[in-house]
């Protein structure tokens, strides 16, 4: 009797002894997982967003340079039909360990403000573009980052520009040249711009979304050396003025833009030029200047965007 009752203890203390073993486990597999979701997926995922946003900001840099050379060739050869694709990643990769965790965003096509309004005084007839450029299209993305900072990057008027809570900057440049000219007064601006004809649209998506790039047409929409024929005389006009507007949601990063493209040529700003900004316009002038000769020259490259959205 007593070597049974010896035998049932050891058998309830080895029971014990495996419940216990057991309960801990469970304890450290618990206490590790909470430490894992705790301390480092928030680290994975924002290292998995911050990748993703390196992906699509080298996405988007390469749209900007298949539509700035889209533009070249259209300016060489107005005839040129010309077709590039353009790959946006809008989805990264899942974070490890976890599922159902990948990053993704939005793109939109021609949803954003984006146009220019350009009106050229002179001796002649003048220049205003009216409706022609009153639309230019525009490609951005925004994310749905949840630790990584949200950051939308969006391309208009030949611009790219990256903004961030109500602030804005400007990365790459678009294809406004402003420069002094040979003469000792004298200041030349050029306007290259770029409308994206195509459909609008907004998608969500985790995937990878193409881009299709198409070249169109090039049109010289104004040219301060063009002659004028008055009678048996040929005539130059001589530029007064030129108004040039930026329509866009980023004013911020087009005003510092064009300030800094008037102190890299020395303009004083109330006496040289002009810039003023309201809600979705920038408006950069020259203005009448005693003894000031203005060359400017205006082009419009047609770009057709075609998309799955």
């Amino acid at each position: 009797m007593k070597t049974r009752g010896f035998e049932a203890f050891k058998k309830s203390e080895s029971g014990i002894a495996a419940a216990v073993a057991a309960a801990l486990l469970l304890g450290i597999i618990v206490a590790a997982m909470t430490t894992i979701q705790l301390h480092y997926v928030p680290v994975w995922k924002e290292d998995a967003e911050y990748a993703h946003m390196s992906d699509v900001w080298q996405d988007m840099t390469r749209f900007k340079s298949n539509v700035d050379i889209l533009a070249a060739g259209l300016e060489m050869n107005p005839n040129a039909r010309i077709v590039l694709n353009n790959p946006v990643q809008l989805g990264g990769a899942d974070v490890p360990f976890i599922g159902g965790m990948k990053t993704g965003g939005t793109l939109a096509v021609n949803n954003d403000v984006s146009g220019m309004w350009i009106v050229v005084t002179d001796d002649q007839v003048g220049y205003n573009s009216n409706n022609t450029l009153s639309y230019t299209g525009s490609v951005s993305y925004h994310p749905t980052n949840i630790h990584y900072v949200d950051e939308t990057y969006c391309y208009e008027n030949g611009a790219l520009i990256v903004a961030r809570d109500n602030r804005s900057m400007m990365k790459l440049s678009p294809g406004i040249v402003l420069e002094n000219g040979t003469g000792i007064s004298s200041v030349n601006l050029s306007v290259r711009a770029v409308t994206l004809e195509g459909k609008r649209g907004v998608m969500a998506s985790n995937t990878i979304e193409d881009i299709r790039l198409t070249s169109e047409d090039f049109v010289n929409l104004h040219d301060s050396d063009d002659l004028f024929t008055n009678g048996n005389e040929t005539l130059k006009a001589n530029v007064t003025s030129v108004n040039l507007t930026i329509y866009t949601e980023n004013t911020e990063a087009w005003e510092k833009y064009f300030e800094d493209l008037a102190k890299e040529n020395t303009l004083q700003k109330g006496t040289d030029y002009d810039l003023s900004t309201d809600p979705h316009m920038v408006t950069f002038s020259l203005p009448p200047k005693n003894n000031r000769t203005i060359n400017f020259k205006a082009y419009n490259a047609m770009i057709k965007i075609e998309s799955g959205i």
